[in-house]
């Protein structure tokens, strides 16, 4: 695949980003004080620390993110949705994200779908909103790999469509970034996993996706402070509003 056409895949990514209940215009100051997450996933939660760069971002907005997680390392749905379903019935969260075995939606499709609306749909019920964290998971050498990213995205937008989710598309988000900043650097050497910069970014779209904020400060107990963070922060933003533009064309 060239990459002419690979970046129209990109541009249909895009188009197809289903983000329900979010506006691009929304303010912080719509926002109650507090806002609670339950964050259900592995390490792709885990690895620099996601929750915790989500909130140190909302607190500069005056947004105190209170959150919990359920993210065993290598852990499929399958195997964390009896505690999840649990934590929503014990305890009130405004948002449950969840996020499954990287690659399951492609070798296991079957449950990635059962599981997915079984917790989209006991998050509901329990009055937090579903969100699908999709991440960034395939690269080379380093780099996304845009096609293979591609095909991991495809069912978390169905999925997202299904279930009347929110979808915090990062995967897409890092290929994009990739586009618009020089020398980046995302993953763990050697590895698949987010670095801070990486964990950074991903925050970045949480914080674009769930609150319709763009991160244009650095705070000084954030975990990650490189030259390129605003960068980033511009990036997810930049991305979160093509996704929205995507779906008024």
């Amino acid at each position: 695949m060239t990459k002419t056409i690979i970046s129209v895949v990109l541009c249909i990514i895009l188009a197809l980003t289903i983000i329900p209940g979010c506006s691009r215009e929304t303010p912080a100051d719509t926002f109650e004080k507090t806002v609670s997450i339950l964050f259900v996933g592995n390490s792709f939660i885990f690895k620099g620390n996601v929750p915790k760069q989500i909130k140190t971002f909302c607190a500069m907005y005056g947004i105190d993110v209170t959150y919990t997680t359920i993210a065993p390392g290598g852990a499929a749905l399958r195997k964390t949705k009896k505690r999840a379903i649990a934590a929503m019935e014990t305890k009130k969260f405004d948002y449950a994200v969840f996020q499954d075995k990287g690659g399951r939606q492609l070798f296991e499709p079957q449950g990635f779908v059962e599981d997915i609306k079984e917790l989209c749909d006991a998050a509901k019920h329990s009055g937090a909103i579903p969100v699908l964290y999709n991440p960034a998971w395939p690269n080379n050498d380093g780099i996304p790999d845009e096609r293979e990213q591609y095909k991991q995205t495809r069912p978390y937008l169905a999925a997202a469509k299904q279930n009347d989710a929110v979808l915090v598309n990062a995967g897409d988000a890092w290929v994009y970034a990739y586009r618009t900043v020089p020398d980046i650097s995302l993953y763990k050497h050697n590895d698949f996993h987010a670095n801070n910069a990486g964990a950074y970014l991903t925050a970045c779209v949480f914080v674009s996706t769930l609150f319709g904020l763009q991160v244009k400060d650095i705070a000084p107990d954030n975990l990650y402070h490189g030259e390129d963070a605003l960068a980033l922060g511009r990036a997810a933003w930049e991305f979160y509003l093509a996704s929205f533009s995507g779906m008024d064309s």
